[in-house]
C-alpha cells in the first residue's frame, strides 16, 4: 500500500512510535529478568526494570528517526490490517531485539561473571524477539 492509498480516517500505525514502544518493554522486562537471575533479589529487578525501560525508550528515540527517516513534521505509517504485518513486525523486533540485547549486557557487565556475558545478550535477544513479535503482530491488527 502506498501513501497515496491511505486516506483521511484510516487507522495507521506509526513504524517509528512502534519501534520505540517495543525497545520501552523489551529494556524493561529483560533488564528485570537479567538480574533477578544474577541476584534474586527484587529492589534490584524493580530497578533494573526502571532503568531498562528508560535505556530502552533512548534506544528507541535514537533508532526510530534512523531507520523510518520521513521529513519534518512528518512520519512513516502503515495502513492497519495484514499487509501492515511486515513491516510492523520488523518494527517490533528491531526495536525489542536491540534494546533486549543491551539491557541484558549491561547487568551482566556489572554483576555477573565475564563468561556469561554472552549467555546474557543471548538471552536479551530471545526475549526481545518474543516481545518484538508479539508486539508487531498485535499493531498489525
Amino acid at each position: 500500500m502506498t501513501s497515496q492509498d491511505i486516506v483521511p480516517g484510516d487507522r495507521v500505525v506509526d513504524l517509528a512510535a512502534s519501534l520505540k514502544f517495543a525497545a520501552l518493554v523489551s529494556g524493561g522486562i529483560t533488564g528485570a529478568l537479567s538480574l533477578w537471575i544474577i541476584k534474586h533479589s527484587a529492589p534490584w529487578s524493580i530497578a533494573a526494570f526502571v532503568i531498562g525501560a528508560g535505556a530502552g525508550l533512548c534506544i528507541g528515540l535514537v533508532l526510530g528517526p534512523v531507520i523510518y527517516p520521513a521529513a519534518a513534521g512528518n512520519v512513516a505509517v502503515v495502513a492497519v490490517g495484514p499487509d501492515s504485518l511486515a513491516a510492523t513486525l520488523k518494527a517490533g523486533l528491531l526495536g525489542a531485539v536491540i534494546a533486549g540485547a543491551i539491557a541484558a549486557a549491561v547487568p551482566a557487565a556489572l554483576f555477573a561473571p565475564s563468561a556469561k556475558l554472552v549467555q546474557f545478550i543471548g538471552f536479551g535477544c530471545g526475549i526481545g524477539a518474543v516481545i518484538g513479535g508479539v508486539l508487531g503482530y498485535l499493531a498489525s491488527r
